[in-house]
């Protein structure tokens, strides 16, 4: 799974790739190499297969669902077991975070990255 500071640098790579910068190189070897996948030593197939794996993680992101327990937590991922508490609480193995930290409506999990969806059904 991509996490957040890898899309950045692959949108940096895009970005940079996308002024002409690479004129020179073959585009799918400049369009791997950004997005984090090895070219060196694979065939041509390996290459667009991992290239295109790749390209999808980067733009379907991974979702979670805040299933905390409010009376214990203020937020816990469905997908890591990531827990954060209200200040105070200090339990082993917890993150303890304020709110000036972290919104109280949560985006995404601050361990892996998952945006969280508010789904009726789950």
């Amino acid at each position: 799974m991509i996490n957040d500071e890898e899309r950045k640098r692959a949108v940096a790579e895009l970005r940079e790739a996308s002024t002409g910068a690479y004129r020179h190189v073959d585009s799918l070897d400049v369009i791997a190499n950004s997005i984090g996948v090895e070219v060196d030593g694979k065939f041509i197939h390996e290459v667009e297969n991992e290239t295109y794996a790749a390209l999808a993680d980067l733009i379907d992101r991974p979702t979670c669902h805040n299933v905390a327990d409010y009376t214990k937590e203020s937020f816990k991922c469905s997908e890591c077991g990531c827990r954060l508490l209200v200040p105070g609480d200090r339990p082993d193995g917890v993150l303890v975070v304020t709110s000036e930290a972290f919104p109280v409506d949560w985006y995404s999990c601050p361990v892996c990255g998952a945006v969280v969806v508010e789904d009726e059904a789950y």
